[in-house]
């Protein structure tokens, strides 16, 4: 069995069929005439054929050339397209980015992100999903993402959180709402009306529980809910007003709604997760940065529908 030929071999070998002179081949590929003049005879031997037949100053290609020739189209095709690939990985322009998110950062914050992450980025593809807090921390952990968000994540020890958003808790009902006169909305204010909340173990409804809301508002409530979407659209239809994150009030004009802010503030914090201890993709870096572009700081008595 002849040895196998390697790649270099056959690019000075693609350029002399393609030149017809070893002069030809070696000013294109920038190096010396006696070095192509050799590496087509290393490879004559190792074929254990003539692939070249001296016409003058021509290099005619026996049909063996030619078939070979035809032959090593694939094979630098996919050379060519593995070249490009590792320089996209290279840009931080290629390849597969997994995401698990929180709901309501998948929907209010990931798309505005993506869209600007992807704008430059054809060639990546996006995988995502969304979970509870605990199963995208879960994720993280076994390597399922490459990056997870959330909102006020606890703290793992195999888990390094980076700060991406800053938000708050904002009550939302619909436009013409008497409380759209208020600046900000107390638990005072809560009292006349009824009250959509999260289920009794969410984390949102947790930190309300020890900050905001006082006992008597437990007559109010008329539903609970797990997500701040499903809470939105209960207030939208007129069942009762809620109070959800802000990053779900402020994605737009996605709900028939108005917003104000809680008083005292009830300060939130989004959060992108990776394993501690391992340098994450360059993907990851790139999209990190994307995210830190973004502007959350908004006013949300400014964001009604």
């Amino acid at each position: 069995m002849a040895p196998m030929l390697n790649l270099r071999q056959l690019e000075i070998f693609r350029e002399v069929m393609r030149t017809r002179t070893t002069i030809g081949a070696a000013k294109a590929l920038t190096i010396s005439q006696p070095a192509v003049s050799n590496a087509i005879r290393q490879m004559e031997s190792q074929v254990g054929m003539t692939l070249f037949e001296r016409t003058g100053n021509r290099l005619v290609p026996t049909p063996e050339a030619e078939e070979i020739f035809r032959g090593s189209e694939a094979v630098f095709s996919l050379y060519h397209a593995f070249s490009h690939r590792i320089e996209g990985l290279r840009r931080r322009e290629v390849g597969e980015l997994r995401i698990l998110a929180t709901p309501p950062i998948a929907n209010a914050i990931l798309p505005g992100a993506l869209r600007s992450f992807l704008g430059n980025r054809p060639d990546v593809r996006i995988s995502i999903d969304t979970r509870r807090v605990d199963g995208v921390i879960e994720g993280v952990e076994t390597r399922m993402a490459d990056i997870g968000l959330a909102v006020m994540p606890p703290e793992r020890d195999y888990i390094d959180a980076i700060h991406v958003a800053t938000g708050q808790m904002v009550c939302a009902f619909p436009p013409g709402h008497p409380l759209e006169d208020k600046l900000a909305v107390t638990v005072d204010d809560l009292r006349k009306y009824a009250l959509v909340v999260y289920e009794p173990k969410s984390r949102f409804n947790l930190m309300l529980q020890r900050s905001y809301f006082s006992a008597d508002l437990h007559r109010n409530i008329v539903a609970e809910v797990r997500y701040s979407s499903l809470g939105c659209l209960l207030a939208e239809a007129g069942i009762g007003v809620t109070i959800v994150d802000s990053f779900t009030g402020m994605s737009g004009d996605r709900y028939r709604l108005s917003y104000r802010p809680l008083y005292p503030r009830q300060e939130i914090k989004a959060y992108a997760m990776v394993l501690r201890g391992e340098k994450p993709k360059r993907l990851v870096s790139a999209f990190l940065d994307e995210m830190a572009k973004l502007d959350w700081d908004e006013d949300p008595r400014e964001q009604s529908s």
